[in-house]
């Protein structure tokens, strides 16, 4: 099988201790110091080409710190939030002073419109930190119930005490 983007020739391969390489860069790639992985050998620029391709929340170096992609997206919307609150505050108590002309308060309008929706606080959908459930938050601690209620039955919140009557 031949790779369009110039990729290894399968065909024949497994007789043989090489791949064909079909381009003549990965030709060139092949005189270096060899890597082997599992039965295929590659040459040491190889990696590079097995990488994948960067697309979104899936390949970014962030992932291992959050549960799922769904985290990652609050946190950015967090992070928008943060970003504008200043802004969008300010402007917010123009638009709801009844003092100022209404020719103010539609110019206000227009600019709370102009800043991005996601850095509103009321767009933002709590998730717990640890399993990224978005249902059943107990807030001060951000962490859902079922995760909450195992953390305090191993007494590893403070200030958390089991019910004894």
């Amino acid at each position: 099988m031949v790779g369009r983007d110039g990729g290894i020739n399968m065909a024949g391969v497994m007789g043989r201790e090489e791949p064909q390489w079909t381009s003549p860069k990965m030709a060139a790639a092949a005189s270096s110091p060899v890597l082997t992985l599992s039965r295929l050998s590659l040459p040491q620029a190889a990696p590079a080409l097995l990488q994948f391709a960067t697309c979104g929340f899936h390949t970014t170096s962030i992932t291992y710190k959050y549960p799922n992609w769904k985290m990652i997206k609050e946190v950015k919307h967090r992070k928008a939030v943060k970003e504008f609150a200043f802004e969008r505050l300010n402007i917010n108590a123009l638009r709801k002073n009844k003092i100022i002309p209404p020719a103010i308060q539609e110019i206000a309008d227009k600019e709370i419109d102009a800043l991005p929706r996601k850095s509103s606080i009321s767009q933002l959908h709590k998730r717990c930190m640890l399993t990224s459930r978005p249902r059943g938050l107990v807030a001060r601690w951000r962490l859902s119930r079922i995760v909450w209620r195992h953390e305090a039955d191993y007494n590893k919140l403070s200030g958390v005490q089991r019910a004894m009557w």
